[in-house]
């Protein structure tokens, strides 16, 4: 049923979309409307047109949305997977929209009782998480299974990029090309992370231990 507006959302084109919605949005539940504000983020979204994507939530969510539920995937909750994004301008929009900053998430929300004794038992901080224990344990993975990179075999490197010629070019290998622009992705991620995570602390966020 959202596919056009999928569509409209990929092709960037917010006069399509708003007219879709208009259409559509009376033929949603409030469930369907959450799950095409999974999909946008886990998808689709992009910080380059922060703009755009903040014109189509405002659409979305004036429909009556309920920004705290569970989702199934790695980040329990809704506002944990905005915070996944890494970046704290989308972050303060949500909750502005309503997002509550500690509304508690149930990882096994979609798994049966026997899965959920199997794996948990009796203990709660493994199933419970806020958005602040969800960040803590993204930037936890972060500095370990997920880093794993390798010091760039280079003989000459003690000019600082600085300091080089706008025209000098170089030319690299298209694989070592990409793995620098991961790496650099990596790096961005890693740090607003961190600083996401103290920012929520400012704005009140508590682990589910501390609530």
């Amino acid at each position: 049923m959202t596919t056009q507006i999928i569509n409209h959302i990929k092709a960037k084109d917010f006069p399509s979309f708003e007219k879709e919605w208009r259409v559509l949005k009376h033929n949603l539940s409030e469930v369907d409307k959450q799950n095409l504000l999974i999909e946008i983020l886990s998808y689709h979204y992009t910080e380059k047109v922060f703009e755009f994507y903040i014109k189509v939530f405002n659409k979305i969510i004036d429909s009556k949305v309920s920004l705290d539920f569970n989702i199934e995937h790695w980040a329990p909750t809704f506002l944990s997977l905005v915070a996944y994004q890494s970046s704290r301008q989308l972050f303060d929009y949500f909750v502005g929209k309503g997002a509550s900053l500690n509304f508690i998430g149930d990882i096994y929300a979609f798994e049966s009782e026997e899965t959920i004794k199997n794996e948990v038992g009796d203990n709660l901080n493994l199933r419970y998480w806020t958005c602040l224990d969800f960040v803590g344990i993204v930037l936890a993975d972060a500095l370990t299974v997920d880093y794993n990179f390798h010091v760039p075999e280079v003989t000459e490197y003690d000019t600082h990029w600085s300091d080089c010629n706008d025209k000098d070019e170089i030319t690299i290998r298209k694989k070592d090309y990409y793995y620098l622009i991961h790496q650099s992705q990596y790096l961005h991620n890693l740090i607003h992370t961190d600083r996401l995570i103290d920012h929520i602390k400012s704005l009140g966020g508590k682990t589910y231990q501390q609530l």
